[in-house]
């Protein structure tokens, strides 16, 4: 028993000696001066990586611009269609970006899987939460696809009308007459009746306009097609008609019909409205319009009984 504890005493050092107590402190003080130079390794090897990381980031977006500029000249030069390019560049963007920033995050240490797992599982739910978002995206593309209009053409559709500005990814921006900017969600412009105006070169253009019962039509129709026959902006290669449309309250309604190309409609409109009044006018042949006639019909009053007071 006292050989034992004579070796346990052997094998435990005491600090009371001042030259063991000496060696712990000098220890001790080594591991702390450690942890600064531990730290500035650690800090100084994560600032190398991060600024190679932003070095990459810039000279990948900078290649990125670069290669976006190509692809749009060669699409341009291809004479690729105007809608295909508005929507599918920003597309291309994105996907160089996303290719851009993988290798960022692999310099800095980060786990590319784990991030693209991440970037897969964000992406569904957000796509869950933001169904008629991928709808409109889906839309786009069909409307891409199949072409019911594009970049410059004027449309109609679900009581909206004017000349198509853009079309992106979720939505496209339309131009009204009225100088009024609509966007539009491309799913509900797919899936609704859209009436384009500009797939044809010539438009038909339709003069509303009346005479008078009392007017020789034959005469009216000849005043008319000269009209018709003296507007350089009327295609003479499509018919030219002035028929009677209809029998209105007050008017033989008349059918004036001609073709005029999709650029020149609104000023053969204005044009050909003045030159039928000032025809119709010279050639003494009136216009009627809606009037109500008053026939006041007099009467002779009933005699008056006078009273005579009685005395």
């Amino acid at each position: 028993m006292s050989n034992s504890r004579l070796s346990i005493a052997t094998q435990t050092p005491s600090y009371n000696n001042p030259e063991n107590l000496q060696e712990a402190l000098e220890l001790t003080t080594e591991e702390l001066f450690s942890i600064p130079k531990f730290l500035i390794e650690k800090i100084s090897a994560f600032g190398w990586s991060l600024a190679t990381a932003v070095l990459v980031l810039i000279i990948g977006f900078w290649i990125t611009s670069w290669i976006m500029k190509l692809i749009e000249k060669r699409m341009i030069k291809r004479n690729v269609d105007l809608s295909i390019r508005s929507f599918a560049l920003p597309i291309i963007n994105i996907v160089l970006k996303i290719l851009v920033i993988i290798p960022v995050i692999g310099q800095l240490g980060l786990n590319v899987s784990g991030f693209l797992a991440t970037l897969t599982g964000v992406g569904l739910a957000v796509g869950l939460a933001l169904q008629g978002s991928l709808s409109n995206f889906a839309a786009g593309l069909l409307i891409i696809l199949f072409k019911p209009f594009k970049i410059g053409d004027y449309i109609v559709s679900q009581g909206n009308e004017g000349t198509v500005e853009s079309i992106s990814m979720l939505n496209t921006v339309i131009s009204t007459p009225k100088g009024l900017v609509i966007t539009l969600p491309n799913a509900n412009l797919f899936n609704n009746p859209i009436t384009n105006y500009s797939i044809k070169e010539f438009r038909r253009l339709d003069v509303n306009v009346g005479i008078s019962y009392n007017d020789d039509f034959d005469k009216a129709q000849k005043v008319l097609l000269e009209v018709l026959d003296q507007n350089e902006l009327v295609d003479d290669n499509h018919s030219k008609t002035v028929e009677i449309l209809a029998f209105g309250d007050s008017s033989v309604d008349l059918a004036v019909r001609c073709y005029v190309k999709n650029s020149d409609y609104w000023t053969a409109y204005w044009q050909l409205y003045k030159a039928v009044k000032v025809a119709l006018d010279k050639n003494e042949i009136s216009i009627p319009y809606p009037h109500t006639q008053m026939i006041i019909k007099n009467e002779d009053s009933a005699p008056s009984s006078s009273l005579n007071p009685q005395s």
